[in-house]
């Protein structure tokens, strides 16, 4: 089946001059109906079983800053990576220190990429991020030193896997 109609909707200028440079605009056509405006619960699922994800951020002088999102240890425990509110909203943890250049860039769009390495599967999520109160998760208390982070779900959909190198656990 052909989509026939514009990418202009789910894609902003910078992808469409993209598509349009390496002759793919008929392929984004296509695939635009796969981008969703929330989670799927396998989606979530997804996410959930990831240790880490990646982040990039626009920071006011317009700069792109990306870094690596890992789970918050804290004496008391590990953390989970992420919390549901539900399908367009998740959150997550930023360390008031570490993550200065990502709390930075709240109140603006985010983009994560989340990638399972052994199975070479990747999904990206890009929303709108914003420093929370924790009394948006009932009976949460952010640990010492670390801010709730809170993002809106735009759009959510799989990458293509063929640049992800597999990796395994190595054999002791």
């Amino acid at each position: 089946m052909r989509i026939v109609n514009g990418t202009e909707a789910v894609f902003h200028a910078g992808e469409r001059e993209a598509h349009r440079r390496f002759g793919v605009e008929e392929l984004a056509r296509e695939m635009q109906g796969t981008i969703a405006p929330q989670l799927s619960a396998g989606q979530a699922r997804f996410m959930d079983a990831q240790a880490f994800c990646f982040i990039t951020v626009r920071e006011p002088s317009g700069a792109l800053w990306s870094q690596v999102l890992p789970r918050v240890e804290t004496p008391q425990g590990t953390y989970p990576l992420l919390a549901f509110g539900d399908a367009r909203t998740f959150h997550f943890l930023a360390d008031t220190e570490r993550d200065a250049r990502l709390l930075a860039g709240a109140g603006g769009a985010a983009g994560l990429v989340f990638v399972d390495f052994a199975r070479g599967a990747r999904l990206r999520v890009n929303g709108d991020l914003d420093v929370v109160d924790d009394a948006v998760l009932p009976g949460f208390r952010s640990p010492l030193g670390h801010r709730l982070m809170q993002l809106r779900v735009a759009q959510a959909y799989a990458n293509c896997p063929a640049r992800i190198v597999r990796m395994a656990l190595p054999k002791e």
